[in-house]
């Protein structure tokens, strides 16, 4: 051992089998302690030759070997002996050597070891650094230096003003819907005057034929004809509980439990039809969506759905949905072909051994008619001893996985063909849970959406196919208890379970399981791998406002009753505010009628629902306007500043003067403008307490920084928007287009049928004038003259500011010039003193909405009497 606690080794060079040339002295010698520091300059092959270099020797091996090769070696090369230098001291040596090597490589091993750890170490740094940088961005926790360094290290954005279009848009928007919804109500009034007239036509035909003593034909009534306002007023209710969700939302929660099966079906089947259609498909999700919203905030964890320790509804609300049509389809595509399959095969899938044992005997003994010489109170372990049996379970085992296959196949290929409202309702679970319960793990994520896909849904189906209507031919009870087997494996595989010792008898699948354990997991990861509603089926929520035609139901009338009854009962819960629209609609309809009658009960009625309302485009206030407005004026002028350099903490005030100084050293005056701008309108939005000088307007920053932070993001949001408003807006204006072709048309007919129908009465009038030799205008019906006395007793007039005394002397004169269109002139002593004008399609208007006078200048008239007149006297 050398000083210092280091090796050396000194190699005596002496020839083989001859005398000793030279005294054995060091040639080399070699420190360990050296070693580092040779590491250390970075030249590892250096070190190697080095160490190699140390011992000098004639026939030396290039590498260390073993002791045994050591001591062959060191007796060759002192067989001639060398009483100086002992075979011992030349084993030391090479023992020496070896380690020596073994340590080098040691020190060059840790060497790499410490690099890839300092290299982990500072990528990890880098990582930690990168996503508290995003988290940063994420929360706005930026100062106005770093939102400036983030603008100018980003490429040229496209900064013209998008929010001013999206405004601009809105507010083009808002007029086209106000007009086209005008224009929308002209044509419903035309279109119920023209009905009002054909039902007074005909009204006054029966009359007539009665008067001749004719037999009146039966007539059929519509359902649309039984009780007209009120049955407008249902229109109305229904558009809105289809429309606005959270009324069903809430309703949902106040039902009679005994009723929620019935309700729900009305709500998901009824009212948004079973057929899939994209508005509908949009509004239910809208539903689903607030009812996920409401449950995961009344639930303490995802569990709670399954296990039923929470009264949720959610599940009956599924279940009702995956009963839609494209539900169906998606399992009569899907496993009918495999249910069929199975069904042929006739398979005993039973793989309880007591249970086969059992079975084996009682089809021997019904085959053979004699007793089997098995014993039927044989014990499991006997059973278990049983070859007959076990081979039976054992072949039992490969059909049962290839059965199962075929289902987990069947199944796992077709998720683009599974309904898209079910999986973003997955989607929906996912994302809301793990808002709302931060404490939500991944695996409770998989139960629910096993639960909701698997269990309530596909396995219904495979294990009672019957019910769905999914299977050709009849299930033979052989088939449903193979069916129950196979149910009991993919539920197992869907929960990635392995059968345990309560069912032994099942532990030969685990084999099964484990194989499409992986498949399984991508399966349920990829479920809730959907596009939103909007951009899935294109619809949003401008499509209603450019719907050209009203959407249609068909309700029973016990269905319109149990939901009439339910709102009318807790309309304090489900529209609390006094001047809820729901409200206004449920005042006009009154409380609920009595029950039907069987016979009417399921009786169908066809509603077109309908939006009595002006259309509220949530209008955003100038404020949150003006807002946004400089917000977006903020951005460029933070991307075009220069970043000041400062030991203090800059705030926005400070950039924006540094901003006004750039903009006078380059003669800039459009920046200029804009910061002036920026600064009137942040005055402006402090005024109104957006704002606030006392924190150097940080909480405006803080939302600047979140604009900057995920302004990609935004700007692909803002685009989309803009590009669904362009649309709705050219369908809004062709929409108007065929509104105002509509209202020319509705026009022309009603004056087309007032004309014919006034054209026959004149005709008539005229020849019997031409008799009496009067010169009347050829279409002028009248005048007939009215005493006030006589009007009074016809129950025509019903008040009037004609004084009492002149009333005597007072006379009404009726005519018509034109269509539908009456003058009324009074005379007191024969001097004309008023002269009024009726318009008949308003006084059957006035009588289809229950309003009974019409009010004239100085005399008020009763409404239906006033038709009887006018009926009689120019229509008859």
């Amino acid at each position: 051992m050398a000083e210092g606690g280091g090796w050396k080794v000194a190699v005596k060079k002496t020839p083989r089998g001859g005398e000793e040339e030279e005294k054995a002295s060091p040639k080399k010698s070699v420190d360990v302690d050296e070693i580092p520091e040779a590491e250390e300059s970075g030249d590892a092959e250096e070190m190697v030759q080095l160490e190699e270099g140390a011992v000098e020797s004639d026939d030396e091996p290039d590498a260390p070997e073993s002791l045994s090769n050591a001591q062959q070696k060191a007796e060759s090369a002192f067989s001639g002996g060398d009483e100086e230098e002992t075979l011992a001291d030349r084993v030391l040596f090479y023992k020496e050597r070896e380690c020596l090597l073994l340590l080098l490589e040691a020190r060059k091993l840790l060497s790499s070891m410490l690099s890839k750890s300092e290299a982990l170490t500072r990528e990890r740094l880098a990582q930690r650094e990168r996503e508290e940088e995003e988290a940063k961005k994420r929360s706005g926790k930026l100062t106005v230096q770093e939102i400036q360094n983030m603008l100018q290290n980003q490429p040229d954005d496209d900064d013209h003003d998008i929010v001013g279009e999206i405004t601009e848009l809105k507010k083009n928007l808002v007029v086209q819907v106000r007009t086209n919804h005008k224009l929308d109500r002209d044509v419903a009034k035309l279109d119920k005057r023209i009905a009002l007239l054909i039902k007074n036509r005909t009204s006054l035909q029966d009359t007539m034929m009665l008067s001749k003593g004719m037999k009146k034909k039966k007539q059929v009534v519509s359902a649309d004809h039984l009780e007209g306002k009120r049955l407008e007023h249902y229109q109305d209710l229904f558009y809105i509980l289809q429309t606005e969700p959270q009324y069903l939302a809430s309703c949902i929660y106040v039902v009679n439990p005994s009723q929620l099966e019935s309700f729900l079906e009305t709500v998901i089947l009824t009212l948004f039809g079973d057929a899939f259609s994209p508005r509908e498909e949009f509004l239910v999700l809208s539903l689903f969506q607030m009812a996920i919203s409401r449950e995961i905030s009344a639930v303490k964890t995802l569990d709670d759905f399954v296990s039923g320790q929470s009264e949720t509804v959610l599940p009956k609300m599924i279940n009702n949905y995956n009963r839609r049509k494209q539900g169906i389809e998606y399992l009569q595509s899907v496993l009918s072909p495999i249910l069929d399959k199975v069904i042929n095969m006739e398979l005993a899938l039973e793989m309880n051994p007591k249970q086969v044992y059992l079975t084996m005997m009682n089809e021997e003994e019904a085959r053979t008619g004699e007793k089997s010489k098995w014993d039927r109170g044989a014990t499991d372990e006997e059973i278990q001893a049983n070859e007959v049996v076990m081979k039976a379970i054992e072949d039992r085992v490969d059909k049962l996985s290839e059965v199962c296959q075929l289902f987990m196949d069947g199944i796992l290929d077709s998720i683009s063909q599974l309904p898209y409202g079910l999986r973003w309702l997955c989607k929906q679970l996912r994302e809301v849970s793990m808002e709302k319960m931060p404490d939500t793990t991944e695996d409770s994520v998989r139960k629910i959406i096993v639960y909701f896909v698997y269990y309530r849904f596909i396995n219904l189906a495979v294990v009672t196919p019957d019910a769905y209507n999914i299977v050709s031919s009849d299930l033979p009870g052989s088939a449903r208890k193979a069916l129950v087997v196979v149910s009991k494996v993919l539920g197992n595989c869907f929960n990635s379970r392995r059968f345990g010792d309560d069912q032994k008898h099942m532990k030969p699948m685990n084999a099964f399981v484990e194989k499409n354990e992986a498949r399984v997991a991508e399966y349920l990861q990829n479920i809730s791998r959907v596009a939103d509603p909007e951009d899935k089926l294109q619809v949003n929520k401008y499509m209603e406002l450019a719907q050209k035609s009203k959407p249609i139901i068909m309700i029973s009338l016990d269905e319109i009753y149990r939901t009439h009854k339910l709102l009318f009962d807790n309309l304090d819960s489900v529209a609390p505010d006094a001047e809820d629209r729901l409200r206004i609609v449920m005042k006009d309809l009154g409380p609920p009628p009595e029950e039907f009658s069987e016979e009417d009960q399921d009786r169908e009625l066809q509603l077109t629902l309908t939006n009595r309302f002006k259309v509220d485009m949530d209008e955003e206030g100038e404020t949150m306007r003006l807002y946004a407005e400089t917000k977006e004026l903020v951005i460029p002028i933070l991307r075009l500043v220069p970043i000041q350099n400062s030991i203090h903490r800059l705030n926005l005030m400070d950039v924006l003067e540094a901003g006004i100084k750039h903009a006078t050293e380059t003669n800039n005056m459009t920046l200029s403008n804009q910061i002036n701008k920026i600064l009137e309108n942040m005055g402006k939005l402090e005024r109104e307490n957006l704002v606030t000088k006392d924190d150097n307007y940080e909480s405006f920053v803080h939302d600047v920084a979140l604009e900057v932070a995920n302004r990609n993001q935004i700007r692909d949001q803002q685009r989309k928007e803009i590009a669904r408003l362009k649309n709705t807006l050219d369908n809004l204006k062709s929409h108007q287009a065929y509104l105002d072709e509509q209202i020319a048309d509705y026009q022309a007919y009603l004056q087309a049928c007032k004309e014919q129908q006034y054209s026959m009465l004149a005709a008539k009038k005229k020849k019997k004038s031409k008799k009496k030799g009067s010169g009347d205008q050829p279409h002028q019906i009248g005048p007939f003259k009215f005493s006030y006395k006589e009007l009074e007793k016809r129950g025509v007039i019903v008040d009037s500011d004609v004084p009492s005394l002149s009333r005597k002397k007072t006379n009404f004169s009726i005519s018509s010039e034109a269509p539908g269109v009456f003058q009324v002139t009074a005379k007191i002593a024969g001097v004309e003193v008023e002269k009024m004008e009726l318009d008949f399609d308003d006084l059957l208007e006035k009588h289809y909405n229950n309003i009974h006078q019409v009010e004239l200048d100085q005399v008020t008239m009763d409404v239906n009497m006033t038709i009887h007149l006018i009926n009689k006297f120019f229509l008859k």
